[in-house]
């Protein structure tokens, strides 16, 4: 389970807050991690002893150097970071933000990050009008998202988090039978793209608007592994 904090909160003095609920998770049976704005990730960095991971929302694929605005693995190893999160359909170019990835931009960060030695959380997602056409014609997008880094699903280094575009912050969450339906479809696909092997092993969370009361529900279909969650992750519900 992953708790996006994406651009918040807006004063340093809440992050303690937001800590605590993090590390009052039960980490026993569940891997948490957070990813914190890039202004933050140094302070919640070290704040957790119950395993929680601090997972920076992005980094570039050339490292250090002349990249204003960008932020290196090897600054995050530095640090004792070892996992990071791209592809979040908000820096792919959804709601209007100015696309800052695609999918090619992505696969070479992957295969980076893994260079790097780090983990990865993967996000893949589809924007309304092509779930309005149906699962085939999400699976397809899928696939094209997927389609240059089949071959670097490392089940013990990269979690995919799918993300259905529509649902995010808008209150709209995919039944837990579409869930499973486009969870299973995407498993399909790496199975048959990567392997049977990489496909039974590799975790796939779900990411839209995923909530207290909507979790048990999603949380109990097969090919759901987790979630990857965004508002509730700043309110106490988040440990439940």
């Amino acid at each position: 389970v992953g708790g996006n904090w994406k651009c918040n909160p807006d004063k340093l003095a809440k992050l303690d807050g937001l800590i605590a609920n993090i590390q009052a998770c039960d980490t026993t049976k569940c891997d948490v991690y957070v990813c914190p704005s890039p202004l933050h990730v140094a302070y919640c960095n070290g704040k957790f002893t119950n395993g929680a991971k601090v997972t920076p929302q992005n980094c570039n694929a050339t490292g250090c150097g002349a990249y204003t605005g960008e932020m290196a693995v090897e600054q995050m190893k530095d640090m004792g970071i070892s996992q990071v999160l791209i592809g979040h359909s908000e820096r792919r170019g959804e709601f209007g933000i100015f696309p800052m990835d695609d999918n090619t931009t992505l696969a070479n960060k992957l295969k980076y990050i893994l260079d790097a030695g780090m983990s990865c959380v993967f996000c893949i997602g589809e924007p309304k009008e092509i779930r309005e056409r149906g699962l085939d014609a999400v699976l397809a997008e899928m696939d094209k998202q997927l389609e240059q880094i089949y071959h670097l699903l490392d089940p013990a280094r990269v979690v995919i988090a799918y993300e259905p575009v529509w649902a995010i912050g808008t209150g709209l969450t995919a039944t837990p039978e579409d869930a499973q339906a486009t969870h299973a479809g995407i498993r399909a696909l790496i199975a048959e793209k990567a392997s049977s092997e990489v496909a039974e092993a590799i975790r796939i969370q779900y990411g839209g608007s995923a909530n207290g009361k909507n979790a048990p529900d999603l949380a109990a279909q097969p090919d759901v592994d987790g979630f990857l969650v965004g508002g509730a992750s700043l309110k106490p519900e988040f440990k439940d």
